[in-house]
């Protein structure tokens, strides 16, 4: 499997070209790729490892020559991963999530065994095991969380773009107006001619309906954002003209897990919901990206190119404890 299908499982490598030399500002010091919270990641660092991956990985170098990989796109991932290496170090100590050596070589060798991982993984050989220790770290996240979030939510759907308007369009301006006026949330979904949604569920309860899209509503910000913030989101990025519309009412999460049991859940898609349950602590800490590589996605737990590149929309409503 190559670079960009292995890490798309986890950290989604985009396919948008940031120059990597790129001019100045960024984060609070200009010799930062990124700041998380207290925590620095130095630029030189992440030259230095693209710079390892470009000398001593012959799969990188004929997939630059290819033209299927820039090494924009390796930087930005690079830096990617640090970000989110923070925050599920921070996640995994909040929750006492832990993960055995036997777990991390197991993963190791799914991939060809320590040799193979820095192509494959997409980092430098002295990070793969710290790379693919995340990688089961957010299996475990995703499954312990899945188990304890609720949210309650009201909104509805927009579809289908037409000439001069597209769904996106109106989705975001439907999200603007609920923001401004959350007590109107259902009169205002209404008069966007979309169906009322007004529903308390949990992540278990749309992860297993079998349904893809409702799936991914479990990884989604539904259940990582704010209470009182409005999702506008597309439920599956397959469909490009569907869009959800959601003023989260409440979001609960409940101190022991309930039970476990049932059917198992996609591997891939534990991940996914592991990597959105770390927006709060993203949203707490902050997170800052060197405009060199773009800008922070929070409804994706991304790096983008900029703001028009945003997978969503998180807006806070009038009076909530956001404002």
């Amino acid at each position: 499997m190559d670079l960009i299908r292995r890490v798309a499982l986890l950290f989604t490598v985009l396919t948008t070209a940031v120059v990597l030399a790129g001019c100045g500002g960024g984060p609070a010091r200009a010799s930062a790729a990124a700041i998380v919270g207290d925590e620095r990641i130095s630029l030189d660092s992440v030259q230095a490892e693209v710079q390892w991956l470009s000398d001593n990985e012959p799969a990188i170098r004929q997939m630059e020559r290819r033209g299927r990989l820039k090494l924009s796109q390796l930087s930005r991932h690079i830096v990617q991963s640090r970000v989110r290496h923070e925050l599920i170090q921070e996640a995994a100590k909040r929750h006492h999530i832990t993960v055995n050596a036997g777990e991390v070589e197991s993963l190791m060798q799914s991939v060809g065994g320590a040799a193979r991982a820095p192509a494959q993984f997409g980092v430098q050989a002295s990070r793969v095991r710290e790379f693919a220790r995340d990688f089961v770290l957010l299996g475990k996240l995703g499954q312990y969380n899945l188990e304890r979030v609720t949210a309650d939510f009201v909104g509805g759907y927009v579809s289908g773009d037409s000439p001069g308007s597209l769904a996106s369009e109106e989705a975001l301006a439907l999200g603007r107006r609920i923001a401004a006026h959350p007590a109107r949330a259902e009169q205002l979904t209404r008069q966007a001619g979309s169906e009322v949604i007004d529903q308390t569920v949990s992540m278990r309860e749309l992860a297993t309906t079998g349904s893809a899209q409702s799936a991914m509503l479990a990884a989604s910000p539904l259940f990582s954002a704010n209470e009182g913030t409005v999702v506008v989101i597309q439920p599956n990025p397959q469909q490009g003209s569907l869009w959800l519309v959601a003023l989260l009412q409440d979001r609960r999460v409940s101190a022991i897990p309930h039970s476990t049991g049932g059917r198992l859940l996609p591997t891939q898609l534990l991940y996914q919901v592991g990597l959105q349950q770390l927006a709060p602590i993203a949203a707490a800490q902050g997170v800052q990206i060197s405009p060199r590589f773009g800008v922070w996605d929070q409804a994706s737990m991304s790096i983008v190119g900029n703001e028009s590149q945003f997978t969503g929309h998180l807006l806070p409503a009038r009076g909530s404890s956001q404002q």
